[in-house]
């Protein structure tokens, strides 16, 4: 551990020594992050909803040369009390003493609505997959942190936590407590050694990803960088904050979006506008006489 927290030695393979259990590790931004840290050399043991999908994503990684043999999996819904606990569990039991956790699932979208018409099934989903969640996975990742003598927790919120996207209130307040959460964390948590910070991603293309062309041109046009995301922009950040050089970098929000935070939020209009038209779009709503 004194080449991970707070030593003057930094290992060659500083990961070698990293048992890290990522949330969400399945597919997109998680895949990308499990991806970075077992080609750094750590153990890895990836959570999801889907068996077949992590699976899938060990197929994947094997198919990329990487040594599998130091991954894991473990199906879990990270929502439910019972399930989070057993999943924080088994990665420790699997890999041993846990040194970092990375708090990937989520809902990336939510209902994108006029705040006039949010529909509250939808928005408690936004927060029970994002704030729900990650608390959880804080709550008992933590527990094994502590207990191995320090480490990392690392979060990913948005961008949208930051900037005011019309349309996008779920998503937006929801980052925004997870990222306060994980402030409140790192001030908790600094004196058993263990960092908690939050990455800040920006448009991230993954798969299954339902884009209007209109949005992606709207996202292009606004990111100095002039390109969307992909999932090795953010894990190369992860990979840095579990590592020896972010032994003193904690309660941090970081962004990652190509420069969009220095411009402007996305314009939801070209979801919104088809299902809600012009009125209701800035409140007008019809009376419903009864």
């Amino acid at each position: 551990m004194d080449a991970m927290r707070g030593g003057s030695h930094v290992s060659e393979d500083a990961h070698d020594q990293v048992s890290a259990l990522v949330t969400g590790g399945g597919s997109g931004i998680g895949l990308g992050i499990a991806r970075a840290l077992l080609a750094s050399g750590a153990t890895v043991t990836i959570a999801g909803r889907s068996a077949e999908r992590l699976l899938a994503a060990r197929h994947a990684l094997a198919a990329q040369s990487l040594d599998v043999s130091r991954l894991h999996e473990v199906t879990a819904d990270i929502t439910h009390e019972e399930q989070a606990e057993a999943a924080v569990a088994a990665a420790a039991a699997t890999a041993g003493p846990l040194t970092a956790v990375v708090a990937c699932a989520g809902e990336p979208r939510g209902q994108m609505a006029p705040v006039t018409e949010l529909d509250l099934g939808q928005w408690r989903s936004v927060y029970e997959n994002n704030v729900v969640g990650t608390m959880l996975t804080l709550k008992y990742g933590a527990r094994e942190l502590v207990r191995a003598g320090g480490g990392s927790f690392i979060a990913i919120s948005s961008i949208s936590a930051l900037l005011t996207a019309r349309f996008a209130a779920p998503i937006s307040s929801a980052k925004a407590a997870l990222e306060q959460l994980c402030r409140v964390a790192a001030v908790e948590l600094g004196p058993s050694d263990v960092t908690v910070n939050v990455i800040r991603p920006g448009l991230v293309v993954v798969p299954r990803q339902d884009l209007p062309a209109e949005m992606a041109d709207d996202f292009v046009s606004i990111i100095p960088l002039h390109r969307l995301g992909a999932p090795d922009d953010i894990a190369g950040l992860v990979r840095f904050l579990t590592g020896p050089e972010a032994r003193w970098v904690t309660g941090q929000v970081i962004s990652i979006d190509g420069g969009q935070t220095l411009n402007r939020a996305f314009d939801a209009r070209p979801w919104v506008e088809p299902v809600f038209g012009q009125d209701r779009m800035r409140g007008l709503v019809p009376r419903v006489m009864s």
